[in-house]
């Protein structure tokens, strides 16, 4: 009993605790909480001071590390896979087979080529097509299913071909792409994040956000705070370590906000900016002229920031988006090309 127990505390250990999902946020919550204490240790007023500014250093503080923990542990958008449905699927088959053969038992009626009446009677269950040619009808065809390759895609309402998923076996709808790392489909897909744990997509891209806003603000905080701390008499080496982490940490922070901010305001994503040539609703069309699902600059910011479906329903009334399926109904649009601003972001990133 006891070693079988081991074993299984060990495989637990190793197949979740010694995970990625896991160990980059401890990492990060580590690295973060020993900058901080580096920091207040020397000044002792970050948390000893009483006034509105030390309060709202420390509000600062508590707010990132929630924003940090929001993000990652938020579904980030995960399509659920065919597999998980196949039990109801299973029963709809049984109930629509007995129901088919409890017709045919009150109605025994053969119906055959013998009885043209029986034949005309419903043309589109049955249908002969064209005598001559053995064709089927088209308006027939377009009525049923849509049509899809050799590899599973079809096409959209708009024209769009629409990719299937052979791994999590479903339709991807548009902006959405199976993430390696995590082994699903993400809507909205951003980019996978390693500090993060997971997946940056349509529903934590938000949180994701103003965590990058807050974090950079922090750091400059917390860099400012630390040269005051540096006594020139006995100055720490620890202190000067630190202050030089900060320094790094908000270099990489300001680049990345600053290349989010683009994307909030083109809407786009991290996998449609760099992969566009790739992607099979982007790759016809010419990137300068910009996204073809933005708008207007305060929609593109509204539905990113209030597109989320956990958003509340009066947030996500700003955008006046559509939903399905428990997530953002992207449609295309003609290309309407990029304001200055944005175009000269495009060309920085």
């Amino acid at each position: 009993m006891a070693p079988s127990l081991a074993r299984q505390a060990r495989a637990f250990c190793c197949n979740t605790l010694c995970t990625e999902r896991v160990l980059s946020p401890v990492l990060v919550l580590l690295v973060h909480a020993l900058i901080v204490a580096d920091v207040a240790y020397h000044r002792r007023e970050l948390w000893q001071e009483t006034t509105l500014w030390y309060r709202s250093v420390r509000l600062l503080v508590f707010t990132t590390l929630a924003l940090y923990i929001g993000t990652s542990c938020t579904n980030p958008g995960f399509l659920d896979s065919e597999s998980r449905g196949c039990g109801s699927c299973l029963l709809l088959l049984c109930a629509l087979c007995m129901r088919d053969s409890n017709e045919k038992v009150s109605n025994p009626t053969i119906v055959s080529p013998e009885n043209p009446a029986l034949l005309g009677a419903s043309n589109l269950e049955m249908d002969q097509g064209d005598p001559e040619t053995g064709k089927m009808d088209e308006g027939i065809k377009r009525r049923g299913a849509p049509d899809a390759d050799n590899d599973g895609n079809v096409e959209g309402a708009e024209g769009v071909e629409l990719r299937f998923c052979k791994r999590c076996r479903l339709q991807q709808p548009l902006r959405t792409k199976h993430c390696y790392d995590c082994g699903r489909c993400v809507r909205t897909h951003d980019h996978h994040c390693p500090w993060v744990g997971s997946c940056v997509g349509e529903n934590n891209r938000a949180l994701f956000f103003w965590y990058l806003l807050l974090q950079c603000v922090e750091l400059g905080v917390f860099f400012t705070e630390g040269i005051q701390g540096i006594s020139l008499l006995q100055p720490s080496v620890v202190l000067m370590v630190g202050l030089l982490f900060i320094a790094i940490f908000f270099l990489m922070v300001s680049c990345l906000l600053f290349f989010h901010s683009f994307l909030v305001l083109a809407n786009l994503t991290t996998w449609e900016h760099i992969s566009w040539r790739q992607i099979t609703y982007l790759k016809s069309l010419r990137s300068e002229r910009g996204s073809p699902f933005a708008r207007s600059l305060w929609w593109n910011v509204a539905v990113y920031c209030c597109g989320a479906f956990w958003c509340p329903s009066l947030l996500r009334r700003v955008p006046n988006a559509r939903y399905e399926q428990g997530g953002l109904c992207w449609e295309m649009s003609e290309q309407r090309g990029m304001c200055c601003l944005i175009a000269c972001c495009a060309e920085t990133c």
